[in-house]
């Protein structure tokens, strides 16, 4: 057993050794480097790096070393794809691409379905009457208007005489508003009118002056009157409007508007201006009697609201352009005492005007049951006025008036210059409605 232990440890030692040993390392501490030959039972030859070869007896071997292949050193060699697995891969390929193509169809065909949901739902075919009453404000252009023309006439008449009422411009009213609204699918139609009343009190003083004798000796004489009266107005509106819906919503739905639009104003006024018998003996009360008319037609153009939410509850509003002309007429009718029994005259104005300005509607309706329902509407509507041509007439006793010439184009150019200088002339209406609606469907 002993002589077999020997003989099996140089075998051990060796067994795994190949030509690529690199260095041999002795018992005796020497190191041998270079490349191992060959090897049998009792000596291994080793070539050394010098290109010499040494025979090495395995008895004085002690250990032996192999040297690491580099990984550098190494040529790396790519895996090579076989055409099955390249199939597999294009395959795979393709089919996540129709997978994508699939959810991209899937999705545009739920959204184009999503979209005819919308549609259907938001198809309409009605016919809604409504009727709302309230109170609001108005405002004609002629009271301005008039106000100036009373400055102008210290100028443009040989008498002489202005006129300042403390009454505001804007006047108080009852009104009531009458509507149709048709709609089908995208397209709307709506018909509605709105007249508004009030009363006014008329306050204030007018001054007269009065002229006599001719050259160096004429002479004039100015007095004070109080003024007092009351006088009625009258504001008609009616509109005639078509809607465009671009891209029809269930809840929401947005439209384009265009119509045209009437307005006629009208207003009667008394007014007693008194004062005391002048020095000379005028007397100076007077009594007129004042119509005021006005009538203008154009076009509006907007856009227009309707939000449905929670059910039962709409909220509508539009917001509108409205371009405007026509005619205004003033007349007063006036009976002076300063002569017996009176002595009666005439005057007048006849004007155009251009209007422009923004109308605003807002309502919130809710329902009752069925079909019927109940809303609050606000609106308001503001006109800026500018004068485009007119003229003063003015008749004292049935006479021709005043005939010269100079005064003939004041009385026609001056005003244009005097009331743009005086007065940002309006014409507005505004006001608060309820009332109730009720839908036919059809």
């Amino acid at each position: 057993m002993k002589k077999i232990v020997p003989l099996l440890f140089p075998i051990f030692l060796f067994a795994n050794l190949s030509i690529h040993s690199e260095t041999i390392q002795l018992k005796s501490g020497e190191k041998w480097e270079g490349t191992i030959l060959t090897q049998d039972k009792d000596s291994v030859t080793i070539k050394l790096t010098d290109g010499n070869t040494k025979v090495l007896s395995k008895s004085l071997i002690r250990k032996v070393s192999f040297a690491k292949k580099s990984e550098s050193s190494s040529p790396k060699i790519e895996p090579q794809v076989s055409e099955k697995e390249k199939k597999i891969k294009e395959d795979k390929e393709l089919a996540e691409k129709q997978k994508q193509e699939e959810e991209n169809l899937k999705a545009k065909e739920d959204k184009q379905k999503k979209r005819e949901e919308q549609l259907s739902n938001a198809k309409r075919h009605y016919l809604e009457g409504s009727f709302g009453i309230g109170s609001g404000e108005s405002q004609s252009e002629l009271r301005p208007f008039f106000q100036t023309i009373q400055v102008a006439g210290l100028l443009f008449s040989s008498g002489g005489q202005a006129e300042l009422q403390s009454t505001p411009y804007k006047t108080k009213n009852h009104n009531a508003t009458a509507r149709l609204f048709y709609a089908w699918n995208r397209f709307t139609f709506e018909f509605r009118g709105t007249e508004a009343k009030g009363n006014l009190d008329i306050g204030g003083f007018q001054t007269l002056a009065y002229g006599s004798g001719s050259g160096s000796s004429s002479s004039s004489e100015k007095t004070a009157n109080v003024l007092l009266g009351n006088g009625d107005t009258k504001f008609q509106k009616v509109s005639s409007r078509i809607g465009f819906t671009p891209y029809p919503l269930p809840q929401l739905d947005l439209q384009i508007l265009g119509g045209v639009e009437r307005i006629w104003t009208k207003t009667n006024q008394e007014v007693d201006s008194l004062g005391g018998i002048t020095a000379t003996g005028i007397n100076p009360n007077r009594v007129s009697y004042r119509d005021t008319t006005n009538s203008l037609k154009g076009y509006s153009l907007g856009i227009g609201f309707e939000w449905k939410f929670l059910e039962r509850f709409t909220l509508q509003g539009q917001i509108l352009h409205l371009d405007m002309q026509g005619p205004s007429s003033f007349r007063s009718n006036e009976f002076r005492l300063d002569s017996s029994p009176f002595r009666y005259s005439q005057n007048g104005l006849d004007y155009q005007w251009k209007s422009t300005g923004t109308e605003v509607n807002v309502k919130f309706s809710t329902k009752i049951k069925g079909d019927f329902s109940l809303f609050v509407e606000a609106s308001n509507m503001t006109l800026n006025n500018k004068l485009k041509s007119g003229y003063i007439t003015e008749n004292e006793g049935g006479g021709g008036g005043n005939s010269d010439p100079s005064q003939i184009l004041l009385k026609v150019y001056g005003p244009q210059i005097l009331i743009p200088m005086f007065y940002d002339s309006k014409t507005i209406l505004s006001y608060v409605q309820v009332g109730a609606n009720y839908r036919f469907n059809f």
